[in-house]
């Protein structure tokens, strides 16, 4: 054989062994630290509540999204397939063995078995199995149901989920039934040159209308955008593009949208029954419900992310919230803010010369509300609103602090929430703005109560923002990153999903492998004396 033939066949034979090993999920492998290795973190480099070891569990995750534990108390860990790394869901059991859940056995690259794409939004376990919502090749939103024996289900497909946010948490009911969320495909419903990354690709997408079941239709105001025309050419159109709220990039004749004729809108909380079908729109208005959680009383609670100062329709300081689930309820979005007030106060009012490229010169009402049969939420903001955070913190998944356990004393008797704040996505969220400091990066307690709770900080770095940012930090330091989620464990403990470090280049998020972990905070025995 000639050094040429024997070189072909060598790169040839290399280039299918990486093939292989890359559709066998191999990478950074995930790692669960032995006892001893478990240091707890230096309270010079994060605060944490007195009383408490918080220390690292397990390493080495690439982009994790969501845990829980199922009913044999094995700790399950969802890898969220971002920046085009591979979507995982594996466990480890009480006795420390690893188990994989999704995908199962070897999967080789020209096999078409089934499949799941990032991100993963969420996951719970009830039922014997193992619930996770994700995307589909095309980019359209589904919750598949696993069980331990490699076989799977989808329950529900086809989800609005191509746009800027995808399907979100899910959360398991009393009854069995499944909550999950779907977020909006745009920033604030217009659909414009800041969701460049999907356009080019989905140019029909747009946010999916829905109203009260009185009202067939959602009526607009008529207002019309201008932007610059991506697309402009000999067959592309004018340089400049009209586009109005809930149609299509570039067209802009509609002022009455029908309710999507699916029966599945974005920005939207659904329910499904756990054997599939029954699919319920619980509320809507809802623009990003990334976290979904019941109290020990059965009641839903949800995060959601406030608008950004992006896109064709910027909004500034629009905060994050923790809200109280009431079926049937319109939460206002885009024509209020996450906190359910009127858009057209002052303080949500972008820099004019952000918003007047678009045509106009402040932010008004898309909707006609009267006319869609749309009741503001303001007049119900005391039963509907539990918390606020601050503006682009990134409010995640959270959990509540059990009424027993190593860790009941942190609730004080109370119905206290632990929310992950995740981090800033600037430059991208805020036009390309400065922020005064980094938002977010921290866990924060909401203690609950009629109307607005008491948010306390649990658990965050001495210094601001995530620890990659603290370049000069001793190496065996160890700080937040971008925690995403929290769970209490069936031992009582809180275990922390830290998504690891990302970085936003534009629309796009560039992720570390190997650089997300779980956390786990335990309670230290006081010292007793005997006589």
């Amino acid at each position: 054989m000639s050094k040429r033939r024997w070189a072909w066949h060598s790169w040839t034979a290399g280039l299918l062994w990486a093939a292989l090993v890359g559709a066998c999920g191999c990478g950074s492998s995930p790692s669960l630290l032995a006892p001893s290795d478990r240091k707890p973190l230096d309270r010079k480099y994060v605060e944490y509540p007195a009383g408490t070891e918080l220390a690292p569990l397990v390493e080495s995750l690439t982009a994790p999204t969501a845990i829980c534990f199922d009913a044999e108390g094995s700790l399950l860990i969802a890898e969220g397939g971002v920046d085009g790394n591979p979507a995982r869901v594996f466990g480890y059991k009480k006795t420390g063995e690893f188990f994989q859940v999704w995908p199962r056995g070897r999967r080789f690259p020209f096999g078409r078995g089934y499949e799941i794409y990032g991100p993963v939004g969420g996951m719970v376990a009830g039922h014997g199995r193992v619930y996770v919502t994700h995307r589909d090749e095309e980019g359209r939103g589904v919750i598949t149901r696993f069980d331990y024996e490699g076989n799977c289900k989808p329950l529900v497909g086809e989800l609005p989920a191509r746009g800027d946010h995808s399907v979100t948490d899910i959360a398991l009911a009393r009854d069995g039934r499944l909550f999950f969320g779907v977020g909006s495909a745009t920033n604030s419903g217009v659909v414009g040159l800041d969701n460049i990354e999907w356009l080019r690709r989905n140019r029909p997408v747009c946010d999916e209308a829905w109203t009260d079941p009185a009202s067939a239709a959602l009526y607009l105001n008529g207002w019309r955008f201008d932007s610059t025309n991506p697309f402009a050419g000999l067959f592309g159109g004018s340089d400049v593009s009209v586009t109005a709220p809930f149609q299509p990039f570039g067209r802009s004749l509609e002022t009455r949208i029908p309710r999507c004729a699916t029966g599945m809108p974005n920005a939207a909380v659904f329910s499904i029954n756990p054997e599939g079908g029954d699919l319920r729109v619980e509320a809507f208005g809802v623009r990003n419900p990334v976290g979904l959680g019941f109290n020990d009383v059965g009641r839903l609670f949800l995060t959601n992310q406030g608008m950004k100062l992006r896109g064709t329709r910027p909004v500034k300081d629009d905060p994050d919230v923790l809200l109280r689930m009431v079926s049937g309820q319109w939460y206002g979005w885009p024509d209020f803010s996450a906190n359910l007030l009127p858009i057209q106060e002052a303080r949500f009012q972008p820099p004019r010369e952000m918003i007047v490229k678009s045509g106009y010169g402040e932010l008004s009402f898309l909707i006609d509300h009267q006319r869609s049969n749309l009741r503001p939420p303001t007049r119900r903001q005391e039963n509907l609103l539990a918390a606020e955070f601050p503006a682009l913190a990134g409010a995640a998944k959270f959990d509540f602090i059990p009424s027993s356990g190593p860790l009941a004393r942190l609730g004080e008797g109370r119905d206290v929430a632990i929310v992950a704040l995740s981090g800033d996505r600037a430059p991208f969220d805020t036009g390309g703005l400065d922020l005064i400091a980094p938002m977010g990066y921290k866990l924060v307690a909401v203690r609950l109560g009629p109307g607005l709770g008491r948010v306390e900080e649990f658990i965050r770095n001495t210094r601001q923002g995530p620890s990659s940012k603290h370049r000069d930090r001793p190496g065996d330091a160890v700080e937040l990153e971008r925690p995403i989620d929290v769970k209490f464990g069936p031992d009582g403990a809180m275990y922390i999903l830290d998504f690891g470090r990302m970085e936003m280049y534009g629309p796009r998020q560039r992720v570390t492998p190997g650089s997300g972990r779980v956390l786990k905070l335990t309670g230290i025995a006081e010292p007793t004396t005997r006589p």
